[in-house]
């Protein structure tokens, strides 16, 4: 009897403990069911949102830059000449220099194109019809081709007897979308813009209305905007990833429960940051390294230099090129801390080459509002000191919107001269000046913009720009280095007009350190041309 009591006990607590178990089992896998279940919704909301965000910012873009070349073509109604002349080309480029979403201002007679702010077009080129009316005299059209430019169509608008030539990707150029693909549609289907891949039922879907949802394979979601449909495209699987990655930090144990959360709270916050909050972080840290792509002398094919070019190096190991993030940096206010990052990285990098090669120099690239302010001189000049080098072997580089306050551009490159600088107007041609505006300016080089060598040995009417940009260089004594040089045909005709420096692809891409102090070793003496 005893026995049998005993044994009963013994079952007893072996079912208690058996429940018990089972309950501490129920009590922790049902709550990670639950969780699972509420971190997919979590999931999936906030995808959502991030693929709305995207759109409504690239719709918000769009209508800005329309707006601005829409300001632009309303001042170009001001314009008191009409006849082609310098100075007529002159205030049209002062149109152009002013406006941030245009590369170029046409004017049209009698329904043909006759000049351009950068020269008289001959013959007269007959005007394209307008692809879409915007309202109040607007019309916008999809397939012009600069003139003076080689490359793909792209998007123009027009009012009166004036055009202006959009950027190309100026309606898309957002920072932080590595995951996304963004793009601009007319309603009948014509893609404008377009940053990667895109699903066309996807495309097919925006455009008839639907302005969020999913397919097969992406999510997407559209904002119209003054006629056309702004959009933003993300893949699911690569978001499903995601989702699998942080769910593996809750696996181990109950307590995972409460790190999980946070852990999905951290990732939906990096999900929804805004492009400044993913630069000003990246600057923060210090995720941007500096390529030093060579310039030659071209009589003697020495390298005596290199331009430093920053890159934002994504966690993927992409290499994100600067004017994907230079005019973000530069409306947000991180353009400043980003030069001084880029001071330091060059002249710690640089330092013993530099040192022991006293012909050799750098070039920075100087934004136009620490340029007139002066701000960054302090900064090169510690960095100079520290890395003790001379400053004759730091050249900087400015665009051409740097002198646009020609008073000030003087005091500032006057400034940095005085302290041992070289300075050199970068891009020339793209901007709002000419030569002779720059004639006050204690410039030592001119960078002539690849677009002008581009033409070079293709189009021999386009090739009188360069040839002219050249001529007036000479005359008032600026170096002058061309760039995007490609082909020994450009070299050649460069050599024979005594441009003094080049470089491009035809000698090498921008290199990382190491690798252009190979190459400056196997160039530095002279090489038979």
């Amino acid at each position: 009897m005893l026995a049998q009591l005993d044994w009963r006990d013994r079952m007893r607590r072996r079912t208690i403990i058996g429940f018990a178990a089972t309950l501490a089992v129920l009590a922790s896998v049902l709550p990670l069911i639950g969780l699972w279940g509420i971190l997919q919704r979590q999931a999936e909301n906030a995808k959502q949102q991030y693929v709305a965000d995207y759109a409504s910012w690239t719709a918000e873009r769009v209508g800005r830059t329309l707006d601005n070349a829409k300001r632009a073509l309303v001042r170009a109604q001001t314009i008191d000449r009409m006849d082609c002349s310098p100075e007529h080309m002159k205030q049209m480029g002062q149109v152009a220099a002013d406006a941030h979403s245009i590369d170029d201002v046409g004017y049209f007679r009698d329904g043909e194109l006759v000049c351009t702010r950068l020269g008289k077009i001959s013959p007269p080129v007959p005007a394209h019809a307008a692809d879409m009316d915007l309202g109040q005299g607007f019309s916008l059209h999809f397939a012009e081709r600069p003139i003076l430019f080689e490359g793909k169509p792209r998007i123009e608008l027009r009012l009166g007897d004036y055009g202006v030539i959009i950027t190309p990707g100026r309606f898309t150029d957002l920072v932080g979308y590595t995951d996304m693909t963004l793009g601009l549609a007319t309603a009948q289907g014509h893609v404008l813009e377009l940053t990667g891949p895109a699903d066309p039922q996807a495309i097919k879907a925006l455009i008839s209305g639907q302005h969020f949802g999913t397919d097969a394979r992406y999510g997407f979601a559209a904002r119209p905007v003054a006629g056309l449909v702004a959009f933003a495209l993300i893949d699911k699987e690569q978001a499903g990833n995601a989702v699998a990655v942080d769910w593996r930090y809750i696996m181990p144990v109950s307590v995972a429960i409460s790190l999980a959360l946070i852990g999905i709270i951290i990732w939906i916050s990096r999900l929804q940051l805004s492009p400044e909050k993913t630069l000003e972080q990246a600057v923060r840290n210090r995720e941007f390294i500096v390529q030093y792509q060579p310039i030659i002398e071209l009589a003697t094919g020495r390298c005596i230099a290199a331009e430093a070019l920053v890159r934002w190096r994504q966690k993927d190991g992409r290499m994100l090129p600067p004017d994907q993030f230079i005019p973000l940096a530069e409306a947000s206010g991180l353009i400043s801390p980003l030069t001084d990052l880029v001071i330091e990285i060059v002249t710690t990098e640089m330092s013993s080459l530099l040192r022991g090669n006293a012909d050799l120099h750098i070039s920075i690239n100087i934004p136009a509002r620490d340029m007139e302010s002066g701000r960054f001189l302090p900064v090169l000049a510690a960095a100079v000191a520290k890395a003790g080098i001379d400053p004759s072997q730091i050249w900087i580089e400015v665009t051409e919107s740097g002198f646009m306050n020609a008073p000030t551009a003087t005091q500032a490159v006057e400034t940095a001269r005085a302290a041992g600088y070289r300075v050199a107007i970068d891009d020339f041609g793209t901007g709002y000046s000419s030569l002779s505006r720059l004639e006050g300016l204690p410039l030592d080089a001119l960078k002539i913009d690849k677009s002008f060598v581009d033409v070079i040995g293709h189009d021999a009417a386009r090739s009188v720009v360069t040839s002219h940009i050249i001529a007036m260089a000479h005359e008032l004594k600026l170096a002058m280095i061309a760039e995007g040089v490609e082909t020994p045909e450009q070299e050649a005709s460069l050599k024979n007009a005594n441009v003094q420096f080049g470089q491009g692809w035809l000698y090498a891409k921008a290199l990382p350190a190491e690798q252009f102090q190979m190459f400056y070793q196997s160039r530095s003496g002279n090489v038979p041309t």
